[in-house]
């Protein structure tokens, strides 16, 4: 297993704060992370996914290499995808993604930008699809139903705000515009 910490990397699909449901019930907790192909993270990424294969499976695994750093082990599952051959939306154009995840009892760490917890306040500001952040991730393998490599998500650094993903606003945002005035207590008045 090889610890990989990213850096300034775009979030989509961001349960940190509160874990993903499906089918009404709580599954973990996760985000999907976004890089562009010419980072220097990847050719990391991509030895820190081999060690982990030839770590879990021998070292005689059969790695392929089909270009542009595309990694391929017939009959795995890897955790580093291709966003211009399996996704249509413009975001991932030139960029590799992974999923990392973490389980729901052992959710993972969440710092601000100033490495403090982060509070509810942080969280609404800087945590969604579309934001930057620092995320720390163990590498490993696993062979259950499937065999593969995989991500676990062990913590994050909020980092920066970006165009959000899911257009989505604050309630913040939404209302800064507004003031109370005065009366506004007084429903009978409306």
């Amino acid at each position: 297993m090889a610890k990989m910490i990213f850096k300034n990397v775009r979030g989509s699909y961001v349960y940190i704060a509160r874990p993903r449901k499906k089918d009404g019930k709580e599954t973990g907790y996760g985000m999907q992370l976004i890089i562009p192909k010419d980072d220097p993270q990847i050719p990391k990424l991509q030895q820190a996914v081999a060690d982990a294969a030839k770590e879990k499976f021998g070292a005689d695994i059969k790695i392929k290499n089909e270009g542009k750093g595309n990694m391929r082990i017939p009959g795995f599952k890897l955790p580093l995808r291709d966003g211009d051959e399996e996704r249509t939306e413009e975001v991932y154009e030139d960029c590799y993604f992974l999923n990392a995840s973490c389980s729901l009892e052992k959710p993972c760490g969440i710092l601000n930008r100033h490495k403090d917890d982060a509070d509810e306040k942080d969280l609404e500001e800087y945590c969604f699809s579309g934001a930057y952040f620092n995320v720390s991730t163990n590498i490993y393998g696993f062979d259950n139903e499937s065999k593969g490599v995989a991500c676990w998500l062990n913590n994050v650094m909020l980092k920066a705000k970006g165009d959000r993903l899911d257009n989505t606003v604050t309630a913040s945002e939404d209302f800064k515009d507004f003031e109370a005035e005065d009366g506004d207590d007084d429903l009978d008045d409306l």
